[in-house]
């Protein structure tokens, strides 16, 4: 019974991160009015993220790529076969209309992530999530400022925050379980 209700937790936690990644902009508006961001920006980030996918698909077919736009800044994770497959898909990111600047953390890899990874990274940005929210009061930072995803246990941090709400993101991320390297992207609004 334990072994099933392990595996029932780690079946909808890997299911909610391949709906979430699923392009959804397409049918929704950006919603969170929490956001630091113009709506204008949301929509834009949207739109690089489908258009990311669309544009480069054929040059990555067969690995596992991901790209993430916050205030028109792109960042690319995942596993790539070659060198040559990451640099294209680098560049074709890079002449996409309102990208500001790319952030390439392609690993060339002859192999994708397991689905196991691919599940530990889920419960990993799911705990920082959840431990931004819990320590909300503490840190004086508003956890929907902070946009967290997770790729082969290194932990990628995107928002426009103070400097010390971006001390306080940082410190949460680097001491949640399972993280092996936290990348700090953000913009310090002064």
């Amino acid at each position: 019974m334990v072994k099933s209700y392990k595996f029932y937790i780690l079946f909808s936690l890997i299911a909610l991160h391949l709906v979430a990644c699923a392009p959804v902009a397409v049918v929704s508006a950006p919603t969170s009015y929490s956001d630091r961001r113009t709506v204008e920006t949301q929509f834009i980030d949207q739109k690089i993220e489908i258009k990311a996918i669309l544009e480069t698909q054929d040059i990555y077919a067969g690995s596992n790529v991901s790209f993430v736009s916050y205030n028109q800044m792109v960042v690319i994770t995942g596993e790539v076969r070659s060198q040559e497959i990451k640099d294209l898909v680098a560049n074709k990111i890079q002449e996409i209309e309102s990208v500001k600047d790319v952030k390439n953390f392609l690993l060339v890899h002859p192999e994708d992530s397991s689905l196991k990874s691919e599940a530990n990274d889920t419960l990993i940005t799911a705990n920082i999530k959840s431990r931004l929210f819990i320590q909300e009061n503490e840190t004086k930072l508003f956890p929907l400022h902070v946009k967290v995803f997770t790729e082969r246990q290194t932990v990628y941090l995107m928002g426009i925050l103070s400097e010390e709400e971006a001390a306080s993101a940082i410190k949460i991320a680097k001491s949640s379980r399972g993280v092996k390297k936290v990348i700090p992207l953000f913009e310090i609004a002064k």
